[in-house]
């Protein structure tokens, strides 16, 4: 928040205050709602400048720092547009992405359709367009909110019976709400909030003392009239159709997706008539709030950019191998996945680099998913992937690349970088951190029961695993992953009969996620899955200088159950971690389990960006 930079620009008579941070090539404009000031887009401004994008947010006029105009009362939606081109101008901008939410997305659609040359796209939060006069009132009682702030003098009266802190806690309480805003006959809109009501989990105390002190200093005057005053202003457009890609974020707990016909409208497709190029996303939790009730969800990228990634097919050490890929940045990240794992596990992770200048790689094992397995699985080795990693980079054309592993993953990554340090800018690792190969002992301190101990015994696992189709299998594994205790069988039961069949899958892991794993397994079985890494671990390398010279960062998932593993927790909270990589830095995620990069895809890939761009 300290790096926000805040400046005065002189538009159309009036001092206007203008947020920034970041320095792209790119800008993106943030118009906000009511009861909202710049600050209610704090949290995106920050991301998209660490993405390298130039981020800007004016305060619209009489709100937060921006002066009010002479006669407040006369202020319109024109009014907004005008101070934005203005804005624009003085910047000296020529073209821009908007994103907007509430009625922040009127002047938004006004800039797109009156001025299409300086938008490369929009992004609305819980509102659609076109926007036109409010057809809502019609159908809704006399105490609807919009309806009581309309009316001259009512909201000043009401609002006058309190500070302005008091009445921006009020309606973020209000707004929070599932339920449409609606007053009873005899009673004050503010007199819907019991002084008692905490405020929503998500807005701190700081923040409403943000902005109460801005609504302090502006008052409620010019925010009353726009937007509720000026709603239906109407305006000559001779195309109404939005050109330029555009994607509307909607919180289905946002009052307003209940207004009459909202939903209905958004659902049926109808929203897209006059925005032919409209992607949709729905948060299930998300509130009018959402930018700041789910900071991170908003900065994922749609999940239909999944179509955006590329499955080519490469021969190296005499196998066809696959490799997904997305991005053409000049920077390569590969990604490394784990056990039971393809390129597909680290999915949210391709998207987000790609969207952030990077290329991004993940290439599937040999005997893993869509890539041969080799001739004999059982001799499968760590070297083989090693190897089969320097041939991939080859065939590319690739010299330098930031590394992303994780589980087994982890393992290659360190290899690849003491055998060929000249080759990486940096690594991350998830939920294990670099140990200098030797063979395996965890098994010597955990029961016979130990899932590694288990799946190293010929046979036994294969045995397990072929009562089962392969889509079960993935199933099970997950789960029992996903879980915080090191999975250990009692002497009699298998791996596979640890997880009873009605047990759900993890929430953050779906039918269709475990479908695509379940039919790539199905394709390559688990024969050189259980040679590497499990039965490949007592493999030795003959490393000469074990230190990694580069920057790494490991994301610790303190859920994970390897951090229960005899000694790792310790290794890891003591600093041990740092004898062999002297510039490492430590993330813990309080919540995350085994699969922290799908469980909470948002805060790793915030993690990886700032890792990348600082050591790019």
């Amino acid at each position: 928040m300290d790096q926000i930079q805040h400046n005065f620009i002189d538009v159309n008579g009036l001092k206007l205050h203008v947020a920034e941070i970041g320095s792209g090539p790119t800008t993106v404009v943030f118009l906000h709602g009511f009861p909202e000031i710049w600050y209610s887009w704090r949290h995106q401004m920050i991301a998209v400048a660490k993405a390298g994008f130039r981020a800007i947010a004016p305060d619209h006029r009489g709100y937060g720092l921006s002066e009010s105009p002479p006669e407040p009362e006369k202020a319109s939606f024109s009014d907004l547009l005008a101070d934005l081109v203005g804005i624009l101008d003085f910047l000296g901008i020529d073209k821009v992405f908007l994103v907007a939410k509430d009625f922040g997305g009127r002047p938004a659609y006004l800039l797109t359709v009156f001025h299409p040359e300086r938008v490369l796209g929009v992004v609305t939060v819980g509102a659609s367009f076109p926007p036109g006069p409010s057809v809502y009132i019609k159908n809704l009682p006399e105490g609807f909110y919009i309806l009581r702030w309309q009316e001259p003098g009512r909201a000043e009266a009401d609002f006058g019976r309190f500070d302005a802190k008091t009445i921006v806690r009020n309606i973020y309480i209000l707004f929070s709400r599932p339920e449409i805003p609606i007053a009873a006959e005899n009673q004050e809109v503010m007199d819907m909030v019991d002084p008692s009501t905490p405020l929503p989990p998500w807005f701190t105390e700081e923040d409403l003392t943000a902005y109460g002190t801005l609504y302090e200093k502006s008052g409620f005057r010019t925010a009353l009239q726009v937007p509720y005053r000026s709603i239906n202003e109407q305006f000559n457009k001779t195309n109404p159709k939005v050109e330029v890609p555009m994607l509307l974020i909607m919180g289905e707990k946002d009052f307003s997706f209940k207004f009459p016909g909202r939903e209905e409208y958004i659902r049926s497709g109808k929203a897209k008539a006059d925005v032919p190029n409209l992607e949709i996303t729905f948060l299930p939790e998300g509130s009018h709030f959402a930018q700041e009730q789910f900071p991170e969800q908003l900065w994922r990228s749609p999940s239909n950019s999944m179509d955006q990634i590329r499955h080519n097919f490469i021969h190296v050490n005499g196998l066809k191998l696959h490799v997904a890929e997305i991005g053409s940045g000049p920077t390569t990240v590969v990604f490394l996945h784990g056990f039971p794992e393809i390129w597909y596990s680290w999915r949210h992770q391709m998207i987000a680099v790609a969207k952030s200048g990077f290329r991004a790689i993940v290439p599937d094992y040999r005997g893993y998913g869509l890539s041969e397995p080799p001739p004999e699985p059982e001799k499968a080795s760590f070297s083989d992937v090693i190897a089969d990693l320097v041939g991939v980079l080859g065939f590319l054309g690739i010299d330098k690349v930031f590394l992303i592993a994780k589980d087994f993953g982890v393992r290659p990554a360190y290899l690849f970088t003491v055998f060929h340090p000249e080759w990486v800018l940096g690594v991350v690792t998830v939920g294990v951190p670099f140990f200098p190969p030797g063979p395996s002992l965890y098994h010597n301190y955990l029961p016979e029961g130990f899932y590694m101990s288990r799946w190293r015994e010929p046979g036994r696992a294969e045995a397990d695993f072929g009562r089962l189709d392969a889509k079960t299998v993935v199933r099970n594994i997950y789960i029992l992953f996903s879980k915080s205790e090191i999975p250990i069988a009692a002497e009699n039961q298998e791996i596979m009969d640890m997880i009873d069949p009605s047990t759900p899958l993890p929430p953050w892991f779906t039918e269709e996620d475990l479908t695509n794993y379940g039919a790539l397994y199905e394709k390559s079985g688990f024969r050189t899955a259980l040679q590497v890494p499990y039965r490949a671990f007592r493999e030795e390398f003959n490393i000469t200088d074990p230190k990694v010279k580069v920057p790494m960062l490991l994301i610790m998932g303190e859920k994970d159950y390897f951090f229960k593993f005899p000694g790792v927790e310790e290794y890891i909270r003591s600093g041990k971690a740092k004898t062999y990589v002297p510039d490492l830095e430590i993330t813990f995620l309080p919540e995350g389990t085994h699969f922290a990069q799908e469980q909470f895809p948002e805060q790793v890939n915030q993690l990886l960006l700032t890792f990348l761009t600082k050591h790019i």
